[in-house]
């Protein structure tokens, strides 16, 4: 089912997650979460959970999947203290590689075509 046949709601509660911990991963004290970026943010209809994509060009997702997780608490407090609805999702934090694949993607392809 897609995010249009459900009324719209979680259209516009996707990007306001989105905001809310990109503000709050600039404004923690953790320099790794300060250089990490939210790419993507979706969200159960049921506003149950909310699946944040995360990616950094540091290339420790190790460390940043640490951090995340240590400070998914205080964030999920911001979110709570942002967020006016009934229900506030729990974040659930997973690191996007779409960065690191573009990357492999175009090296294989220079591998291929030397010359081009």
């Amino acid at each position: 089912m897609s995010n249009q046949s459900r009324g719209g709601r979680i259209n516009r509660i996707n990007p306001l997650v989105h905001q809310i911990i990109s503000k709050a991963l600039i404004k923690n004290s953790d320099p790794i979460l300060n250089k990490a970026t939210v790419t993507h943010v979706s969200t159960s209809p049921d506003l149950k959970n909310c699946l944040v994509f995360v990616s950094t060009m540091e290339g420790n997702e190790g460390s940043l999947k640490n951090s995340l997780e240590k400070n998914r608490t205080k964030i999920q407090k911001v979110l709570s203290q942002e967020m006016t609805t009934k229900n506030v999702p729990k974040i659930i934090f997973e690191i996007d590689n779409t960065i690191n694949n573009v990357f492999r993607i175009n090296d294989l392809l220079e591998k291929v075509n030397p010359d081009e």
